[in-house]
């Protein structure tokens, strides 16, 4: 199966709620969290108001950049999602990055991954972020061939975190200038 050519990259909305969240629990199972910060006791329009909030830069809550949440579509069915942090702190510089992105199991190996990750470059190249650090699991070949499709460069500093159980969080930063 193919991207077709109506792949659409919005925030989150109204409609979107069911989708989002049965995705939010698909993607459990892999250990990602396809709605950051969301919980079930939250309204949806209270997740979608702040998530919109915090891309505007309003209602950060303390220790937090300014982020934005994307879902990807095809053909209206919810696909994917990108997380957008415009600016790094301590920890986003250690943890996680300017950009994180996933794609529902079923809709994987059709370049919705370098789709995902090309459109987070474009919006925090707009924020005038000249360099993105983008970050992946040591052991997610699928990802790491993304990043590197993106034009991701492994940290000269510090190339991996090592985790206590020896996991490994793969560091890799990405110039913006050359994004298609």
């Amino acid at each position: 199966m193919t991207l077709s050519a109506a792949l659409e990259f919005r925030e989150l909305a109204s409609q979107d709620e069911q989708q989002a969240i049965d995705a939010h629990w698909a993607m459990l199972d892999d250990d990602f969290e396809f709605l950051p910060t969301w919980s079930a006791d939250e309204l949806w329009e209270d997740y979608t108001y702040r998530m919109s909030a915090g891309r505007r830069g309003e209602h950060i809550p303390q220790g937090w950049v300014r982020s934005a949440l994307f879902g990807a579509f095809d053909d209206g069915e919810l696909v994917g999602r990108v997380s957008v942090r415009y600016e790094l702190n301590d920890f986003l510089l250690q943890n996680g990055g300017h950009i994180g992105y996933g794609v529902l199991s079923e809709h994987r190996r059709r370049g919705l991954a370098t789709a995902l990750c090309q459109f987070g470059l474009r919006e925090v190249q707009e924020a005038g972020v000249s360099s993105a650090l983008v970050t992946c699991e040591g052991t997610n070949l699928g990802s790491i061939a993304t990043i590197l499709k993106c034009g991701g460069v492994p940290d000269s500093q510090v190339p991996y975190l090592e985790a206590a159980d020896g996991s490994k969080t793969l560091r890799y930063w990405i110039s913006t200038q050359s994004t298609p």
